[in-house]
Parts: structure tokens; C-alpha cells; sequence
């Protein structure tokens, strides 16, 4: 049985409206709103349901299944847009991972460590100081009270964003059906933005081994004594700095060089200023991970050479990185892969009525791109539906790829590095500068750190840059913004740049280019 339900879109051209785009223009333009079908059932009897003081229909044009950064935004442009939208969320706390397990908590306990580092280090600076104290219980404490103050704005404007919001987990019957805790909802069409799951170890984890992931670390109550990190991406580098300047011993394992898609030098100098806090090794493979007699952890590595390595701690982090989650939705039922949905460059799966956004793509576990594959989502969903004229969308060409790892010193890159620019036959060029010996670098005491800016040979219109040093996540945008305009190095020099200040290094970097182009 299939209900509807009476509802105002969210539209500055009132409650009679609904968008579509003109062909003239990309500006949304309203159109009549269709007639909502009855709310009763063919005896006169309600099929509807309530949540939240919200009735909520067991018909809906999409449903969006995860109501996190790409969710929520999905939802939002869909409601928006007219069609009539449901959202589903199985998490027991809505905010989204970033907000609740991952960016913002992470990064408040970073503040923590740096700034126990900046003291330690404060002699250099001819302050004389004793060695701080850290309260671990006022650290978490301080984290868990911005996490909860981040999460109170994130649920405030998805409960403001005007569609219901239905709490449970979601399981697909058929192709345009799923039960949410026993109850059936039928939709023309689905958003998953389920997000992603720590990945599983792909070695023999022997029982009782005291095996953590990025969630555990929130809980911790104190810092181990001594932790085994495995991995090289952003949870494995920021937590093992983290940890080391909380006093743990830790040792940071990978098979492969640090920062491996970036140029050599950037990895080298990484594992150089970590090798200062923690040991490092890489090039080794993980064979498997034993209990101890006295509940610690030994992990077996062999290095490339065959050589055996052993390392023993009191906990083991699996830094590996995280993985789409489609636990328990059913999609076998479906045809679709329950570990990995595939989708085209619009986020459509190979049912043409499912997409899929966010960290459940299993491309780029980022905010900024779950929340732009959210916003795409819910603007191609209307498009199937025919609420939005139009072809689907796929990523904008002029938007660069940009990445960033909070480590210290701090790692950012944009657009396209020389690895593969070289793949695709592009011919380029590089510039490079040293922070140690940049002038506000040597101010700031850098110790570490390089800037290369890459620019098309011929045109000089810059493809990408990578940046190891200080505040390099914040000086990566001055490149984000001038590629997103289409800039070159002739463009890119001649702006002002601030004297003295860390960005001066474009301008080194932009002239030489501008010169060699």
C-alpha cells in the first residue's frame, strides 16, 4: 500500500513551487507542483506514519539512505527541489563521521599535541620553560565538548532542512524498497550515503591481540606505554604524532614510502622529521600479529629483502584506512557488490535510480568531496526524476583534487603531481623552495619542509603543487583558488604577495616557472 503526504518545499518561490532549470539560463526556475495523491488507503484508512511530529509517507520519490556530510546534502537539494524525500539514518548519534570520529576530534587532539611540542621546544626561541604537564582526562574532555558542540550545529540544520528524518536500518526487499526496522517504504529512487568502515586487516590477527582503530583512540583514558601504528595515510600519521608527544613509544610501520604519490623528496623529508619523535620503518610487510604471554602485541614484518623485522607494543593501530559500509542493506539482493558499489563519473550504480555518494564510493574520503558528491547526487536524482532539466553532472573539470594531512610538519597537494602528469604524456615543469630557507620560514624556525609548484610547459597554466611545511593545509588554497580561475605563473607571480610571510614562497617558485615556461 502506498501513501502520500501533503509538504512545502523549502523554495523562495513559496510553497506552489517546485525548480527546474531554464534552458536559457542555469538559474532555477519554479514550475507547477504536482498534486499530492491521497494520504489514505483504499478503504479510507491511514497508511501514513509519524516521526518526530512529521508524517512520513511509505512513497517517496528518493530516499537518502545516511544523513551525513553527502546525505544531508543530498537530501536537502532533493526536498528543495520537489521531489518528495526521505531520509534514513542507522547511526545511533547523528553529526556524520567527520564531526563525531573523525576530522574535528582528531584535530582537537593535534591542537594538543603541537602545543605540548611548541613548549618543549621553546627553548629554541629563548624561552626558558619546565616540562609541561598533560592532564590526558582534560584533554579527551575538551575534545569530547567540542565534538558535542559540532554535532549540536550539524543535527540543528539537518532537523531545519525541511524533510523527515526516520531512524533505523535500512534493508533493501527489491529494487525500489527497503524496511527500515520492520517497516516497508517504497521510493522511485535511492541515495546511499552509508559512509565508510575501518578496513580489516589483511594479515592473521591472532585473538586477544590488543587491536585498536581510529574510534578506539577517543575512548582512551590514558596513553599506552607503547604503540605499533600500521598504515601511512592521515589516521596513521596524525594519531602516531599524537600519541609520541603524549609520551607513547610508538612505531609507525607501511609497506610502501611515505606520502608515495607525491615526489620522493616530500616522503623523505616526512619520515626525517618523524624519525625525531617516533621510529619509522618502511618498505616492510606486515606477516602476522601475535598476543604476547603478557597480553601485549608482536607483530612479524619482512622487509624487501626477506629480512625479518619484530616489533612489540602495548596496543596496535590499524592505520590502514577506512572502507565503504554497506553492512546490512541487503544489495545482494539487488546485484550490487555489498562491499563496493560501483558508479559512474555521475555517482550512479548500475541501477540507474541508485546513487551513491560520499565515503561509500570509495574514492576520496573527504568532507569537502562527500558533501560536493551529495550536492551532485541530489541534483542528478532530480534530473532522473525529470524535476530538473538537464543532462547528469559529474565533478566540475576546473575544481583540483586537494588533500591534506595535519601531521607536523603538515602535508597538502592540489591538482596533478609529476607521477601522473608523466602517465598521461603531459610535459611539464617544476619549481621547487625550501622553507629552512625561505624568509619566514627561518623566522617560524622551520626545520623542515619544500614547496613545488607545477606548471604546463609552454603555457605556463599551473596543473599542481605539493607542499610539506609549516601551514602548508591553509597554503595549498592560495594554488586551489588560482587553478580553479585557471591561472598561470605569470598570472600567479605578479599578484602581491605579503611581505614577510610563508606564501612569499610562490613567488620564488611562480618566477622561476614563468622564466623556464
Amino acid at each position: 500500500m502506498r501513501c502520500a503526504m501533503s509538504w512545502v518545499a523549502c523554495s523562495p518561490m513559496g510553497p506552489g513551487a517546485i525548480l527546474r532549470r531554464s534552458r536559457k539560463s542555469k538559474r532555477l526556475r519554479p514550475t507547477k507542483r504536482p498534486e499530492p495523491r491521497s494520504a489514505s488507503g483504499p478503504g479510507g484508512e491511514s497508511c501514513c506514519v509519524w516521526v518526530n511530529g512529521v508524517e512520513v509517507m511509505r512513497d517517496y520519490q528518493v530516499v537518502v539512505i545516511g544523513i551525513g556530510s553527502a546525505g544531508s546534502r543530498a537530501a536537502m537539494l532533493a526536498h528543495q527541489g520537489g521531489a518528495k524525500t526521505l531520509g534514513v539514518e542507522g547511526a545511533e548519534r547523528m553529526g556524520g563521521l567527520c564531526i563525531l570520529r573523525g576530522c574535528m576530534p582528531t584535530k582537537t587532539l593535534l591542537e594538543t599535541g603541537h602545543r605540548l611540542h611548541e613548549i618543549r621546544d621553546a627553548g629554541r626561541f629563548g624561552i626558558e620553560v619546565a616540562e609541561p604537564k598533560l592532564d590526558f582526562a582534560a584533554m579527551m574532555q575538551r575534545m569530547r565538548s567540542l565534538v558535542d558542540r559540532f554535532a549540536r550545529a550539524k543535527v540543528s540544520g539537518i532537523e531545519g532542512a525541511g524533510y523527515p528524518i526516520l531512524r533505523g536500518q535500512a534493508s533493501f526487499v527489491d529494487e525500489h524498497c527497503i524496511e527500515v526496522d520492520g517497516q516497508r517504504i517504497s521510493s522511485d529512487s535511492f541515495v546511499l550515503c552509508t559512509g565508510s568502515k575501518l578496513m580489516p586487516m589483511p594479515v592473521p590477527v591472532e585473538d586477544g591481540v590488543p587491536m585498536r582503530g581510529s574510534d578506539d583512540m577517543f575512548l582512551l583514558s590514558e596513553a599506552p606505554k607503547s604503540c605499533l601504528s600500521l598504515g601511512a595515510g592521515p589516521v596513521a600519521l596524525e594519531f602516531s604524532q599524537w600519541l609520541a608527544r603524549c609520551g607513547t613509544k610508538v612505531t609507525l610501520c607501511n609497506r610502501s614510502p611515505l606520502l608515495k604519490k607525491a615526489p620522493a623528496a616530500f616522503g623523505e623529508e616526512l619520515a626525517q622529521a618523524l624519525g625525531e619523535e617516533m621510529q619509522v620503518h618502511t618498505g616492510v610487510l606486515v606477516q602476522r600479529i601475535e598476543r604476547t604471554e603478557d597480553g601485549r602485541a608482536r607483530a612479524i614484518f619482512r622487509d624487501g629483502e626477506g629480512k625479518e623485522l619484530v616489533v612489540e607494543a602495548e596496543i596496535v593501530l590499524n592505520g590502514l584506512g577506512r572502507v565503504a559500509n554497506f553492512d546490512g542493506m541487503n544489495l545482494e539482493a539487488l546485484g550490487l557488490d555489498p562491499h563496493a558499489v560501483e558508479v559512474d563519473s555521475k555517482g550512479r550504480s548500475a541501477l540507474p535510480h541508485i546513487f551513491v555518494a560520499g565515503d561509500a564510493t570509495n574514492d576520496k574520503q573527504i568532507l569537502h568531496e562527500a558533501t560536493l558528491e551529495g550536492a551532485r547526487a541530489g541534483r542528478n536524482v532530480l534530473r532522473h526524476l525529470g524535476l530538473l532539466e538537464g543532462e547528469l553532472e559529474g565533478p566540475d573539470p576546473r575544481m583540483p583534487a586537494v588533500e591534506a594531512i595535519f601531521s607536523d610538519p603538515p602535508f597538502a597537494v592540489c591538482g596533478r603531481l609529476p607521477a601522473e602528469l608523466d602517465a598521461a604524456g603531459v610535459e611539464y615543469l617544476v619549481a621547487e623552495k625550501r622553507f629552512p630557507q625561505q624568509g619566514r620560514g627561518i623566522v617560524v624556525g622551520a626545520q623542515h619542509g619544500l614547496l613545488q609548484l607545477i606548471a604546463e610547459r609552454g603555457s605556463g597554466k599551473i596543473l599542481g603543487c605539493a607542499i610539506l611545511g609549516p601551514r602548508a593545509d591553509d597554503l595549498i588554497h592560495c594554488v586551489v583558488v588560482a587553478m580553479g580561475m585557471g591561472a598561470s605563473v605569470r598570472e600567479f607571480f605578479w599578484l602581491p604577495w605579503y611581505h614577510p610571510t610563508l606564501a612569499e614562497a610562490f613567488i620564488e617558485v611562480a618566477r622561476e616557472l614563468a622564466k623556464r615556461c
